[in-house]
């Protein structure tokens, strides 16, 4: 639902309307409530209500790329996004259990209404440089080829299998913590909210954490470590069946989910094309909702086979097994993004190109046709019509009017943007000084790119600033 919603509406307006559908819903749950209608009623509220949220996080995932403007800054976006979500994920439970013990039920429901129609409203501020950044699938609409289309890079695949098993690790644990803290522990149905208590918190401290854990360059590194620090702790318990174990065990379940999260979404992000990306996370969705449901089937089935401490260990070694073949199969540094971080780097040294988020630069990417020119060779003549934008990636190059040299430029520069902005003849020489490597933005891709208003604006400044320049300043 969420790729497809992403490939026909605009990405604000889904967003809102899924957070005003989700604030209906709530209004009608604290109602019932309230007017203490029969529980059957009060859950198939909670039901539709949460039908309607469950598309707005891999929503927010496909359209991270289109606000972040860097690797590293994506990354970071998705850590304290994380890391916001694991502060809620501890303190909304805690609250409203707190709430309901005063004997206010009602007053939980009013307070996540709230916060849900907050929500929208936050929503409303969403702003992109452009539409198509937003787009999930290129404003082509949802198709199966393009997933599949991802799923050929290792990682992408790899990656998919990882989150399938980690939900059916989940999916496990749902019913092992029940047995393990009324079975191993005896603690009874108070020892359950003291296990997910701790993983909560542990989540909250991962969120903290992933920044250092999850690098940009070693993402696949940082998913196998983080789906072997998953599934250890878990057969620890079986191992050594103690409180302070089960609830440090939990904890540092909870530190890995974080830090895996961050690096599974950070691989879906960088590893698809704007086209694909919609697809890839349509079926980040359909894996993810697959294995909690598998695993809850075969919780019963390993406790009935191996029992409650064999079923503990048998679950914890699923992830740390797939972790190492994923690390031997994969490598921990491979390369994910399908756009080279030195030409992104490269690329964000031109000023207009600094305002555009990874999306428009993926694009830009694409078009680009690499140049080389020897000493004393034009880049581009004076008078000559303009069909292309130069960004100097190495060597040193003089800009001339009328044969008089009038500035110097090197590694980083961007060349030629008067010509394609006011559709006129160049205005200047571009001469090597030294061997040039250059990398040429054709007019059509340029002016795509620059088409959003910062962009633009910027780069009419620069053209401006170019043409007023006296002759002879550097």
């Amino acid at each position: 639902l969420s790729a497809a919603g992403l490939a026909r509406w605009p990405a604000r307006s889904l967003l809102v309307g899924l957070s005003a559908l989700r604030t209906l819903g709530a209004v009608g749950i604290a109602v019932a409530i309230a007017l203490a209608w029969p529980t059957p009623v009060v859950c198939v509220l909670a039901a539709l209500e949460a039908t309607m949220g469950a598309p707005i996080r891999p929503s927010e995932a496909t359209l991270m790329p289109a606000v972040a403007r860097s690797p590293a800054e994506l990354v970071a976006a998705n850590v304290a996004w994380g890391s916001v979500e694991g502060l809620g994920s501890f303190g909304g439970p805690l609250v409203a259990g707190l709430v309901i013990a005063l004997g206010a039920p009602v007053l939980v429901a009013v307070a996540a209404t709230a916060g849900i129609a907050a929500s929208a409203w936050v929503f409303t501020g969403l702003r992109f440089e452009q539409q198509l950044d937003a787009a999930a699938s290129g404003m082509r609409g949802l198709r199966i080829a393009d997933g599949a289309r991802a799923l050929r890079r290792p990682a992408v695949a790899w990656t998919l299998v990882g989150v399938f098993l980690q939900t059916v690790t989940r999916g496990l644990l749902n019913s092992l913590v029940v047995v393990a803290s009324v079975v191993l522990l005896g603690l009874g149905d108070p020892g359950v909210g003291l296990l997910y208590a701790a993983m909560g918190i542990g989540g909250l401290l991962g969120g903290m954490l992933a920044m250092s854990l999850v690098r940009s360059d070693r993402l696949v590194g940082g998913v196998a470590a983080a789906l072997a620090y998953w599934g250890l702790p878990i057969a620890f318990v079986g191992l050594a069946p103690a409180t302070p174990v089960a609830v440090a065990a939990l904890a540092a379940v909870g530190l890995a989910n974080a830090a895996f999260d961050v690096a599974a979404f950070t691989i879906f992000q960088r590893a698809t094309a704007n086209d694909e990306r919609g697809a890839a996370f349509a079926m980040f969705e359909g894996a993810a909702g697959a294995g909690v449901v598998i695993g809850s089937l075969l919780g019963p089935v390993f406790l009935a086979v191996a029992g409650p401490r064999g079923a503990l260990v048998a679950a914890g070694a699923i992830l740390p097994v797939f972790a190492a073949l994923l690390y031997a199969r994969v490598g921990g540094g491979t390369r994910i993004g399908l756009v080279d971080e030195s030409v992104i780097r490269l690329l964000r040294r031109v000023p207009a190109f600094a305002e555009l988020p990874l999306t428009a630069l993926e694009r830009l990417a694409a078009a680009i046709e690499p140049s080389r020119f020897e000493v004393d060779e034009a880049l581009m003549r004076q008078g000559e019509a303009g069909d292309r934008f130069l960004v100097v990636e190495s060597g040193e190059v003089e800009v001339s009017i009328d044969g008089q040299s009038i500035q110097r430029l090197g590694p980083g520069a961007g060349i030629g943007e008067i010509a394609l902005l006011r559709r006129s003849p160049r205005t200047a020489t571009v001469t090597a000084l030294s061997p040039v490597r250059a990398l040429g933005i054709p007019s059509d891709a340029f002016c795509a790119a620059i088409a959003g208003p910062s962009a633009g604006a910027v780069m009419e400044r620069v053209a401006a600033a170019h043409l007023a320049r006296p002759a002879g300043e550097a």
